[in-house]
């Protein structure tokens, strides 16, 4: 495999590459490192202004960089139609989707327009929609990442009561929009490669990214306090998933961090979800009736 210097000194395939979150964060390192790998990248997320600013900063370091922007709220799923809409008329199949956007820190309860809790709304059931939208318009062998936290292990999907209607507590509402991220990403790749599923386009292969690195503790590894950010690290390792082979589908990855301040993705061992397949195809259903973007 190579190292995340692979990312800027090569010309990538695939050759596409709609990021979300790419304001800010992760999603703007990995529509960074993608641009200056060769990749077109359009960029993604609600505010224009904050859009143009990157793109622009994006072609002060590589002049010749293929960059558009695309405004749209991920809360908002009839946003999210009209901007997948407009994706799909305005450009050539897609090589890789990479949804990294995502709210947190929430204290009090918020809702959507549509009325879904803010964190399950945005982190997941948007990303949801767009993915169903967009994928008619995936190239062959086209690539999904999607974001996801170590905190899905602190929690499982609660179909009961998704909204928080009976208590409200932020942390909780993240690691449940995290979970559902990764089982999303599981569960859509399982769908692009069964044969039974004529619907979904055959060669997709989708995975999953947790934000934090491995071996590394958020307040007191260096590269906390004096190296790159853990954005900087994941979204180059959110690129360096796009740009490289990493095996099958399906999988869970997460940045190293090495020594020399270099990240690269290294799949997460162990990853044992019980009932797993169930709570995914459960989860699947009941998005689908969310936000009405049956797929």
């Amino acid at each position: 495999m190579g190292t995340i210097d692979d990312v800027t000194s090569k010309t990538a395939q695939p050759a596409t590459a709609l990021i979300t979150g790419a304001d800010a964060g992760v999603g703007r390192s990995a529509a960074a490192a993608l641009a200056e790998a060769g990749l077109a990248v359009t960029l993604a997320g609600r505010s224009k202004t904050r859009l143009d600013r990157v793109a622009d900063e994006i072609r002060e370091q590589k002049p010749n960089a293929q960059v558009d922007v695309l405004e749209f709220d991920l809360a908002s799923i009839s946003e999210i139609k009209e901007a997948a809409a407009e994706y799909l008329v305005s450009h050539d199949p897609w090589s890789a989707l990479l949804n990294l956007a995502e709210v947190s820190g929430i204290g009090r309860r918020v809702l959507t327009e549509d009325g879904f809790e803010w964190n399950f709304g945005v982190n997941f059931l948007g990303h949801f929609a767009l993915t169903g939208l967009l994928l008619p318009g995936a190239a062959q062998q086209a690539k999904v990442v999607s974001l996801t936290s170590a905190r899905y292990r602190s929690t499982s999907i609660r179909f009961h009561d998704l909204r928080f209607d009976n208590g409200y507590k932020g942390s909780r509402a993240f690691a449940q929009s995290k979970r559902a991220q990764l089982l999303f990403a599981r569960e859509l790749d399982r769908r692009c490669r069964s044969t039974r599923a004529r619907q979904y386009p055959h060669g997709v292969r989708s995975v999953a990214l947790q934000r934090e690195p491995l071996l590394a503790n958020r307040l007191t590894h260096p590269l906390r306090r004096f190296g790159p950010s853990l954005d900087q690290i994941a979204g180059e390792a959110a690129a360096q998933l796009v740009i490289d082979d990493h095996g099958n589908g399906g999988e869970l990855f997460a940045p190293a961090v090495a020594a020399d301040h270099s990240g690269y993705p290294v799949r997460v061992t162990g990853l044992q979800l019980p009932e797993e397949q169930t709570e995914a195809k459960r989860l699947w259903r009941i998005s689908d009736q969310l936000t009405r973007v049956t797929w």
